[in-house]
């Protein structure tokens, strides 16, 4: 097993190798093309607005804090959280890959998000099981993978949605079709169930929020069938009310 601050060092290694990779491709021609605008036209319905992407900004500040934090705090101050250093380098290796990829391989892109949520998924649970954590671990513990593990479980449904359009599974029925539609409302019925589910069990009312963002954003989107927006719309303000409801539960018990 690894010395206690050993995790936490390759921890901040791997995080930094992660913004480099993502500041590279801000001069580098790695093919990164915005979600939704395809080949020959097509268009993928669940296509957040340009704005939501900015979300990342915040979930890679309070990252910072979880790789930072362990490092500086004071030695008397206790924090309990496990490093998880090989999920972590995983968590970032995996997106480095898919940052290189860009659009040019999307049923590799769409393996890499699916594999990017089971892992985020294992490392949100175990900062869930968390007995009584402090302010520092609430901010740089919780939210942080709260807020990733919602994120990208929103990405890969997008994800799903394009590469069933690029790859024309569905041929000349999709494009706007009914069949396109249909999935399409089948995987925000998804995101909308998984969000919920995931909330109630852990008390969490970020993981619905974070999905609210997102449909909200789906909602925006200017090229949208008008029945998606409505959905999108709809189960945006629908998640919203139900975080309202998570945070009286919470109140509620701890009283």
């Amino acid at each position: 097993m690894m010395p206690s601050k050993a995790g936490y060092w390759c921890n901040l290694a791997s995080f930094a190798a992660l913004m480099a990779a993502n500041l590279a491709t801000t001069a580098l021609p790695f093919g990164v093309r915005r979600t939704g605008e395809l080949r020959d036209g097509l268009h993928a319905l669940l296509t957040p607005a340009g704005y939501t992407f900015s979300i990342w900004l915040l979930i890679y500040g309070l990252l910072t804090g979880w790789v930072l934090y362990p490092l500086l705090r004071p030695a008397r101050e206790p924090f309990s959280v496990p490093p998880m250093p090989v999920r972590f380098l995983l968590t970032c290796l995996l997106s480095i890959v898919r940052v290189m990829l860009g659009d040019h391989y999307p049923l590799l892109n769409l393996v890499i998000l699916l594999l990017l949520v089971i892992v985020a998924a294992s490392m949100y649970r175990s900062t869930r099981q968390i007995l009584r954590p402090a302010a520092a671990e609430v901010w740089f513990v919780r939210l942080p993978f709260s807020l990733y593990f919602g994120w990208i479980s929103v990405t890969a449904l997008a994800s799903i949605d394009t590469w069933v359009v690029q790859t024309r599974l569905l041929e000349g029925r999709l494009s706007g079709g009914p069949w396109q539609i249909g999935l399409t409302l089948l995987l925000l019925a998804v995101g909308l169930a998984g969000a919920c589910l995931v909330s109630f069990r852990w008390r969490d009312a970020i993981v619905p929020l974070t999905f609210a963002w997102g449909y909200g954003a789906i909602a925006a989107e200017t090229q949208l069938h008008r029945t998606v927006g409505f959905v999108s719309g709809a189960g945006a303000l629908a998640l919203i009310v139900y975080a309202l409801w998570i945070c009286f539960i919470r109140s509620y018990e701890r009283d």
